[in-house]
């Protein structure tokens, strides 16, 4: 048992101190470097060495195990791996090629930990080796497939290019191949059309140097076909519903062999023969359209011919259309034509004509159903009858088609008209006729004219001539008069233009105005004087009025106490002016309730205010002891004046102050007054607010 146990601990012991002195690493950089770096270009056949440092950091000091790989390109290559102590490896490169050229980088690894350095790059001069090309086989039978195998000693990685020789000394490039071996291969198949001669180069992919062509090399092909030969008649470009006709044929090589022929459209067979020649015909159509082939087969060979045949559809008649689309185009403006068809192969050819000229406006060539024309600024000579072709072809035979006619007038927009008195006038009497005429210089006819009076339309007159027109008008009245504008405008809609305005003054016999100012002046005195005697009249009422009514008594919450019953009487106004006057102190029982002025307020005076007085006769009901005096109230305001005025009616100077406060109709009914005859009205004055 222990001897089981034992080495396992030993084992587990082992690599966990592995670990340890692992994680005790650190790699702090790893550089690459040649002995050449100060000579810069190095020349072919020098000796390089590449160098691999690492930086690591140990907390154990002991030397740990260290791994280099040296890489050319992006680790397409690797030149060398060892695994030492040293912090330091070394590569060496003898005898230097151009081929050496390119990337070198080198990568560390020491336990879990794998640093790489920055890219190198070399650059080495002189000239590539040139490659050898073989063959293999150089001779095969038609069909079959051979091998192109290029060889260098340069040193990969290297680009392999294949070239062959076609009609001519220069070689035209087959196929290229990268590879880090020192050769490449590329597998032909060899067809009918497949070229005899081939040969190859080396390039290095750091530097895109490129060695010299390789010596050519033959390639011998044995066919067991003569010549094949595959004809479409009348051309392999027709029109739909014409006859085609195709034959293939070929010439036997030897009397033993024989072949089979097959006609195909695209990758379907149509007629298949086991003579020399095999022949299809049809009329076509559109869908007739495609590759067709002309294919020999021996045993597994096969040899095929193909051609494209393009079976063509006729133009339709085509549609010239105007825009815009009334044929009316204004001076200036654009004018686009469009000619379309409903279908045919393309491409189409285009053509615009006007009137009947044979040569056309505009010629283009789509492949589209449609060609627009663009006018950009129409001028007079542009109106006219318009048409298009439209045209397309089949090897040599052009059909084509014409459209209608479209018939296109272009006019011209009116200018801004002028407006103009008959007469030399500026001012009118009402019933007077004016004669106003207007007229725009420029503009296709017939040309229609507008009056307008402040701008209120008035009435039209249509010219089918360049003539101004004459506006009669008939100024009734003096609102007659004013600004006068004319509008002009013709057939082309919303290119209408206005006048500039021009005044006209309208006067009325004004014996009217007289008489309404002297009725006007004679109604003002009259209620002048009615004012007058009423305020008169309203002054005597006043003098009989008492500050207490015997009607109602005196409440013991003073001069404003209600009074029973209720008036029930018409109501009556009276006008009276209320003037400035002194106060003085009352020595009635509820004087308590009044203001006292101060006797420096005597001197000042006041204007006088003017208030309705609304009286009411009340019945008082003994039944309804409850019931309040009804009582009307007003606000009656002073005004103050600056200086004391020669028609006031108060003795006081500029220092005396009058306010008025509410003025109690009812109150006054409950004080036992004596009561004058007739529609006396008492009021009171309550001045206590008024300080």
């Amino acid at each position: 048992m222990l001897k089981v146990i034992f080495p396992i601990l030993s084992l587990v012991l082992l690599e966990t101190s592995e670990t340890e002195s692992q994680n005790d690493l650190t790699i702090n950089s790893v550089k690459l470097k040649h002995n050449l770096e100060d000579v810069g270009d190095i020349k072919e056949g020098s000796n390089i060495t590449l160098t691999c440092s690492v930086d690591i950091l140990t907390a154990s000091g002991q030397p740990p195990h260290i791994s280099y790989l040296i890489y050319k390109g992006q680790k397409d290559v690797l030149l060398k791996r060892d695994t030492i102590e040293a912090q330091e490896f070394q590569y060496v490169i003898q005898s230097a090629r151009p081929s050496h050229s390119g990337y070198y980088h080198c990568e560390v690894t020491t336990g879990s930990q794998r640093e790489e350095s920055t890219s190198l790059f070399i650059t080495v001069t002189g000239n590539l080796q040139t490659p050898v090309l073989t063959i293999q086989p150089m001779e095969v039978v038609l069909g079959d497939s051979t091998e192109l195998c290029c060889t260098s000693e340069e040193i990969p990685p290297l680009r392999f290019i294949f070239y062959r020789y076609k009609n001519g000394p220069n070689p035209q490039r087959l196929h290229d191949t990268t590879s880090n071996n020192k050769s490449a291969t590329h597998r032909l198949k060899v067809t009918a059309d497949a070229e005899k001669n081939y040969s190859c180069t080396v390039e290095v992919s750091a530097t895109r140097s490129i060695s010299k062509h390789s010596e050519i090399v033959q390639l011998t092909v044995h066919s067991p076909f003569s010549d094949q030969v595959f004809e479409i008649k009348p051309s392999n470009e027709i029109f739909e519903g014409d006859n085609l006709t195709t034959e293939c044929r070929v010439t036997p090589l030897f009397p033993h062999v024989k072949l089979q022929l097959i006609i195909m459209k695209d990758t379907t067979p149509i007629r298949i023969g086991n003579t020399s020649s095999v022949v299809f015909s049809k009329t076509v159509n559109a869908a007739d359209t495609g590759k067709y082939g002309c294919m020999v087969k021996w045993k597994s060979l096969s040899q095929t011919i193909k051609r494209q045949v393009t079976v063509a559809v006729p133009v339709s008649v085509p549609t010239l259309m105007s825009t815009p689309t009334d044929g009316n185009v204004v001076k200036d403006g654009f004018l686009n034509l469009s000619c379309a068809v409903l279908g045919g192969s393309y491409p189409i050819t285009y053509k615009f004509y006007q009137d009947t000229s044979e040569n056309p406006l505009h010629q283009i060539t789509l492949n589209a159903t449609k060609a627009v024309h663009h006018i950009v600024s129409v001028k007079i000579g542009h109106s006219g009858k318009y048409s298009c072709e439209a045209s397309n072809s089949a090897d040599h035979i052009t059909r084509t088609e014409r459209s209608q006619y479209v018939i296109i007038t272009v006019k011209v927009p009116v200018s801004s008209p002028t407006i103009k008195c008959s007469s030399l006038k500026d001012v009118y009497k009402t019933g007077e006729w004016v004669i106003l005429l207007c007229h725009s210089t420029s503009g296709t006819v017939p040309i229609t004219y507008s009056l307008f009076s402040n701008k209120r339309f008035i009435y039209s007159i249509s010219r089918s001539n360049t003539e101004p027109a004459a506006f009669k008008v008939l100024l009734n009245e003096t609102k007659d008069g004013g600004e006068y504008k004319c509008k002009a405008e013709n057939e082309i809609p919303n290119l209408f233009k206005y006048s500039k305005g021009i005044n006209i003054t309208v006067k009325g016999t004004q014996w009217w105005i007289y008489i309404t100012i002297v009725l006007f002046s004679l109604v003002i005195i009259g209620l002048a004087i009615l004012i007058a005697r009423f305020r008169k009249l309203c002054s005597k009422n006043n003098e009989g009025i008492s500050q207490e009514d015997e009607s109602c008594k005196q409440g013991q919450s003073g001069p404003f106490q209600h009074n029973q019953g209720s008036l029930k009487k018409t109501k009556e106004v009276i006008y009276s002016k209320i003037g400035n006057f002194t106060h003085r102190k009352l020595n009635q029982p509820d004087s308590d309730m009044l203001i006292e002025q101060q006797e420096t307020d005597s001197d000042r005076n006041h204007e006088g205010d003017y208030t309705n007085i609304m009286s009411y006769e009340r019945n008082v009901t003994e039944d309804d002891p409850e019931s309040d005096c009804e009582a009307d109230y007003t606000n009656v305001i002073s005004k103050r004046k600056s200086s004391a005025s020669a028609d006031s009616d108060s003795s006081c100077d500029e220092n005396n102050q009058v306010l008025y406060t509410q003025l109690d109709l009812a109150v006054l009914q409950n004080n036992n007054m004596p009561q004058p005859q007739g529609p006396t009205i008492y009021a009171s004055i309550a001045l206590d607010k008024l300080r």
